[in-house]
């Protein structure tokens, strides 16, 4: 059975709490806000549009992951044009360098090849699995889809949901589910944010991307705790805090997303009833603004740090 997450909550006992009236006075609060559809305009993509876009998007996006540095390294950056970017604009950026982008360049990659490519200052975790991650993704390009990704596009008939799941069937990386002990858990960021990065220079829309759910990583609950929209059990609160590892798959990493899952739909719902309707993936993009780019960025406290190439 795969659970609905947007319409349910993690249980309680899971550690996390989604507090109604923290979402109400956030909804408050962004009534009159201007919250755009996302631009994904920050620095380090390129101006790449059309077949190279998508094939940018389909290999850049099944990296973004894990891009905060173990305890007493330094925050990795990468330089693009003389400018040092961390975060997904500096792991875009690492494409972005390439004097040509093709997606045949990665089959076979190693974990040598990574080291050349994701060059920067800083830690950055996981180089061999992001490696091994660029082959497989280039391989299932290549070998499913003829090595250009709008014919994933092609062939959902432009239909945003139907892309997200040929990813998720035909794409290595872009499976992204927790099995518990009461049912499946699809979360599946990348992919649904992969699809909405391609829609933004598409000539042609895709359909069906208002309807997607936010993209649970780890600067996502780290706003809404911010916000007093959840509450985190004392253990786990501490262990944020104290930036110990949460297990991937264990019952906090999966209630920590799963309630960011469903307090995003609840505020939208709350705005929704003060006369405004926000699309979930523009409080998406609202929401990952804040806490990485925002002013008060540095003041929303810790994010959880789980090791996974899932986000």
């Amino acid at each position: 059975m795969v659970i609905d997450i947007k319409e349910s909550p993690p249980p309680s006992e899971w550690g996390v709490e989604v507090v109604r009236s923290g979402i109400l006075e956030l909804a408050a609060s962004w009534r009159h806000r201007d919250i755009p559809p996302p631009a994904f305009d920050y620095p380090g993509l390129p101006d790449t549009r059309g077949p190279r876009w998508f094939d940018f998007c389909v290999l850049a996006t099944s990296v973004v992951a894990c891009l905060w540095p173990p305890e007493d390294d330094q925050v990795w950056h990468a330089e693009l044009d003389g400018v040092w970017l961390d975060d997904a604009p500096g792991l875009f950026a690492c494409f972005t360098r390439l004097p040509t982008l093709d997606i045949r360049d990665f089959v076979g990659f190693t974990t040598n090849d990574g080291e050349r490519f994701f060059a920067g200052r800083g830690c950055l975790q996981q180089i061999a699995e992001r490696s091994q991650r660029l082959d497989q993704v280039a391989t299932a390009l290549v070998d499913r889809w003829g090595a250009s990704a709008v014919e994933i596009i092609e062939e959902a008939d432009w239909d945003a949901v139907a892309v997200v799941d040929l990813l998720v069937k035909t794409v290595p990386g872009y499976r992204d589910r927790a099995d518990t002990v009461i049912g499946a858990v699809a979360f599946d960021k990348l992919a649904h944010l992969c699809v909405a990065m391609m829609n933004t220079r598409s000539a042609r829309p895709l359909q069906g991307i208002e309807n997607f759910p936010v993209y649970p990583d780890y600067m996502l609950p780290k706003a809404f705790r911010h916000y007093g929209v959840l509450r985190y059990e004392a253990r786990l609160a501490r262990a944020v805090d104290d930036r110990q590892l949460i297990e991937a798959g264990s019952n906090w990493e999966v209630a920590l997303r799963w309630a960011t899952v469903f307090a995003a739909e609840r505020l939208g719902d709350a705005l929704m009833d003060l006369g405004k309707r926000v699309p979930i993936p523009s409080l998406d993009y609202a929401l990952w603004h804040e806490a990485v780019l925002g002013p008060d960025a540095g003041e929303m406290g810790e994010h959880h740090r789980t090791l996974t190439m899932a986000y």
